[in-house]
């Protein structure tokens, strides 16, 4: 009976429709979308950024070298290693995600910014370092570190535990999230820019993998 059930199990996934997981991840970033354009910030977001600022009160040592791994030139290098990583990982088709998301993230990041037109931290609330322009949602840095770093964690955390997938899990997750904080203790984002970002980027990225890449 056991036997039969995971036959029958794998039917009912292989029946599921490839197109839910896009329609779940349109749906994450319509809902945050609207939500993070009605308000400048959320409640707990000064808050949170006043902890993380207290935490580290002189961030440029460490979280400007970090911001850092974002811009020219530094950030072609992240993108080779990002792409060799993920064909190691998943192949041809991890091969493929990284590259379009990275594609996505060099030609279409910026401008969703305009859409959304949420205005940078204030210095009359927070510290900020330097003179950030622009707007605040998403965030660019953390769309490219979602597109390298996020895409390694999702493809390492899709395929089947290895010594390498393993590793890249865990280190990529943490580059990941130490980009988040840096950009809060710079006092360049929110911390619900960086979150959500990375929320809307992680989602499309497991639709992706989900049905491109097999476990």
């Amino acid at each position: 009976m056991a036997g039969a059930a995971i036959p029958r199990a794998q039917q009912r996934s292989a029946k599921r429709s490839p197109l839910l997981p896009f329609a779940l991840a349109t749906a994450v970033t319509v809902l945050i979308g609207v939500a993070v354009s009605m308000e400048p910030y959320f409640a707990g977001d000064i808050a949170v950024t006043r902890a993380v600022q207290r935490a580290s009160p002189e961030p440029s040592w460490w979280a400007t070298p970090i911001s850092r791994l974002a811009p020219a030139p530094i950030r072609y290098y992240v993108m080779g290693i990002a792409a060799l990583l993920s064909f190691l990982i998943a192949g041809w088709p991890g091969l493929a995600i990284a590259a379009a998301a990275i594609a996505l993230d060099q030609f279409g990041a910026e401008a969703t910014k305009a859409i959304v037109g949420r205005p940078r931290p204030s210095r009359e609330l927070i510290k900020v370092v330097g003179n950030p322009s622009g707007f605040s949602f998403p965030s660019t840095t953390i769309t490219f570190f979602c597109a390298t770093f996020g895409t390694l964690a999702v493809l390492s955390a899709r395929k089947a535990a290895t010594p390498l997938n393993g590793v890249v899990l865990v280190a990529a997750s943490l580059i990941l999230v130490l980009g988040c904080v840096a950009r809060v203790a710079l006092g360049l984002h929110w911390p619900s820019d960086v979150a959500l970002t990375s929320v809307i980027c992680l989602t499309w990225l497991w639709a992706t993998a989900r049905v491109t890449v097999p476990r």
